[in-house]
């Protein structure tokens, strides 16, 4: 049976068009793969703390760890065993100052660790370890980065495709909203279009 993890990072909870395209996206994938079991991972309503001294003292000698860090410890290790448990990522992801939402960043950092999911293979050169895992990202962007001189300054997708990449998951869809904000004028028909993409490729 297949799992899928779903992960909300707009800090936004009324009229995000990120939550409602990604939960838009997993109602349809589940209406079309019936056997999937669904987690949902909400960054905002549930936050994790940001990476801070207490998982950087885990490092240190395990009997001298204060029951902070053993807590960060733990939670590091929830995090990371539903992601490895996932078949399936889809990603609700606003773009937030030219980049991801502080929220989803966390996630990252607590995620990423060498000898889990990435490993080290030589000098200068990792290797992810989450393999064979199907991703889509829900982006909405108030405005257009699609074409020069403004693709320049997304750091958004670009960053995205690099974590997910440094734990071994290429296999990524991205779906935008984009514009909604510098023409509003066009923000249903934007909305539409994206709505489309979604039942499409979720189906």
């Amino acid at each position: 049976m297949p799992r899928l993890l779903h992960i909300q990072s707009s800090p936004n909870l009324d009229g995000s068009l990120t939550r409602v395209l990604s939960q838009q996206f997993v109602d349809t994938w589940v209406a079309s793969h019936n056997d999937t079991t669904v987690d949902v991972l909400d960054l905002v309503t549930d936050p994790i703390p940001h990476f801070g001294p207490d998982i950087m003292a885990a490092r240190g000698p395990a009997d001298q760890l204060s029951q902070a860090t053993l807590d960060a410890m733990a939670m590091v290790d929830r995090l990371c065993t539903q992601l490895e448990a996932a078949d399936i990522l889809v990603i609700g992801s606003p773009m937030i100052n030219l980049t991801i939402s502080t929220q989803l960043k966390a996630w990252f950092d607590h995620i990423t660790i060498a000898g889990r999911t990435f490993e080290y293979a030589g000098p200068g050169i990792v290797r992810g370890l989450l393999f064979g895992k199907k991703t889509f990202v829900i982006e909405a962007r108030g405005g257009d980065y699609a074409d020069p001189p403004a693709s320049g300054f997304d750091y958004q997708e670009p960053l995205l495709r690099a974590l997910l990449g440094l734990i071994g998951n290429y296999d990524v869809t991205f779906i935008r909203a984009e514009g909604t904000r510098q023409r509003p004028e066009e923000a249903d028909a934007i909305m539409r279009h994206a709505e489309k993409l979604v039942a499409r490729i979720a189906a």
